[in-house]
């Protein structure tokens, strides 16, 4: 009976904690809410996230208003049921791995292929919904930093080549290598190179380099406002017929989009091939979501709980395909301006959602007359600022952490964006096990036998070591010294068990020296009948 009730008491606290993370945010929540900073945050995130939107739509191969409103609604669902102020919303990674996964089923912009992308988004949120409910948010913790770096590192390159076409004024290619494109680029240049659409992109990019040595903060908004006036200027002057230039063009935006991911028989083969692709997504967003809340968590002080944030995330990219919106994920640079302005709770995310869909509405005319060039210097911008030469030099003071770099930044590059994903998660559990089967032991000879201090996990993987070291001291009386071990399994005990065994029992005696009274009550049971003394971590 008392079994029963336990059970039964930790089914109603499971389902205490599904609750609470499926409520939305409240300011009763946030107790010290600032509205003034939450407001002034919440329109310069608007301001920035309108070029980004329409960037990473065009990386995902969508329409340019699909990506107003993932800014829009992904934003506003990721931040209504969040616990931060972390700001959601379109993403590169997933944008491009979106791109990646969609173009072989459907011309990139076509009806299709937009169905496609509702269908593997709501796929997307439906995997991290699960994931959620299996509370796997933890596990995010453990990609490694410099697999997050190699990733990051890896897609800043990808978005630099991809803005090459744009900036160029080339029609789009697809070559199988980065430097098939850049070896086309170079043989060719004088016939390829559209001078408007350069002039336009090295603008863009030149004033929002020399922008981020000012004002990191709206370096992105002023390089794209540099491209706009540039095209204006060049288009006085020149036809855009004789220029060839390609515009962002009319906007046709709908406060209220609603439409429905596609569920047809016919789908469901496309959706299961695309399964593979919808997990990695699912996988890159939340762990990209899952560092910056553990860097807000370690720098602020806000009360975020990170297995609501995965609830968050999940259902804005599961409600996103209703409101013809992609899957996104936490973004990195809008949350880093996001806490420089002093913005700590939901409600930053959720009315600038709100002031995007009134920017755009009056915006809609001005931006028609968007250079194209201007958007692909932006996303080279984004792509410059992606790689963080401090965090790669730091990593060669570490040989396992920038293996795992460069492991990882070297599939991403010749193997592709999928390959390297998949491998950057493959070594980072890699490098945990390792990390965690490295085991400490300090021998000391003292007056009548050996002290061996073991620092570290025992368990399958470290054993060995013990056990070798053991052997060397089969005939010398030992104190095996576990007070600071944090872990040990069944595997460890057993291994004693057997050292033991083979020991000189006679003119010796082996003593370990453990601090929890639940390890000493493991080891008894499993070591009954053993010659083997047990020590309180108080006694000497």
């Amino acid at each position: 009976m008392f079994e029963v009730g336990q059970k039964a008491d930790s089914h109603i606290a499971m389902a205490v904690n599904l609750l609470a993370d499926i409520s939305p945010w409240r300011p009763s929540h946030s107790p010290g809410l600032k509205l003034r900073s939450e407001l002034f945050a919440a329109l310069i995130g608007a301001i920035l996230v309108i070029p980004q939107g329409i960037t990473f739509a065009y990386l995902a191969g969508l329409p340019p208003e699909y990506g107003i409103y993932t800014a829009i609604f992904v934003t506003l669902f990721a931040s209504l049921f969040g616990t931060s102020s972390m700001l959601g919303g379109p993403n590169t990674a997933v944008a491009i791995l979106i791109g990646v996964a969609v173009a072989p089923f459907a011309g990139r912009g076509s009806p299709l292929y937009i169905e496609y992308v509702l269908l593997l988004s709501f796929m997307v949120g439906m995997i991290q919904l699960l994931i959620w409910l299996l509370r796997g948010g933890r596990f995010f913790m453990y990609l490694s930093p410099a697999a997050i770096t190699g990733i990051t590192t890896g897609v800043g390159f990808i978005l630099i080549l991809s803005s090459l076409d744009g900036i160029f004024g080339l029609s789009s290619s697809d070559t199988h290598f980065f430097y098939h494109k850049l070896y086309f680029l170079i043989d060719d240049a004088e016939n390829l190179i559209n001078p408007f659409s350069f002039t336009i992109g090295a603008t863009t990019v030149v004033v929002g380099m020399i922008a981020r040595h000012y004002n990191t903060r709206y370096a992105i908004l002023i390089a794209i406002t540099a491209g706009y006036l540039c095209g204006l200027v060049l288009m006085s002057y020149y036809s855009q017929v004789e220029m060839e230039l390609e515009l962002l063009g009319h906007l046709p935006i709908n406060p209220l989009p609603l439409t429905y991911p596609p569920m047809g028989s016919d789908y469901l083969i496309t959706g299961l091939a695309m399964l593979p692709d919808a997990m990695i997504i699912a996988l890159i967003g939340l762990a990209q979501s899952m560092v910056i809340v553990k860097q807000l968590r370690n720098d602020t002080d806000q009360p975020i709980q990170p297995d609501k944030e995965v609830f968050a995330q999940s259902i804005a990219n599961l409600l996103a395909p209703f409101f013809s919106s992609f899957a996104g994920s936490g973004s990195f640079n809008r949350t880093q301006v996001n806490q420089s302005l002093h913005a700590e709770t939901p409600l930053t995310g959720i009315v600038s959602a709100c002031i995007v869909l009134v920017l755009i509405l009056l915006l809609g005319p001005v931006l028609t007359y968007l250079p194209m060039p201007a958007i692909s210097g932006t996303l080279m911008l984004v792509g410059i600022g992606m790689i963080k030469t401090d965090e790669i030099k730091r990593l060669f003071n570490w040989r396992g952490e920038l293996a795992v770099f460069t492991t990882t930044l070297f599939c991403i590059l010749f193997l592709g964006l999928q390959t390297g994903l998949v491998v950057a998660l493959v070594l980072s559990v890699l490098l945990f096990v390792i990390s965690a089967s490295s085991l400490e032991l300090i021998a000391e000879r003292e007056s009548v036998s050996v002290r061996i201090r073991v620092e570290g996990h025992l368990f399958y993987a470290s054993i060995d070591q013990l056990s070798q070291i053991l052997k060397e001291h089969r005939h010398e009386s030992v104190v095996l010294d576990l007070s600071v071990v944090t872990y040990l399994d069944l595997s460890a005990t057993e291994a004693i068990t057997k050292e033991l065994a083979n020991r000189d029992q006679e003119s010796t005696f082996f003593a370990v020296k453990l601090s929890s009274k639940k390890l000493q009550n493991q080891f008894e049971i499993k070591m009954a009948g053993q010659p083997v003394q047990f020590i309180q971590h108080n006694q000497i």
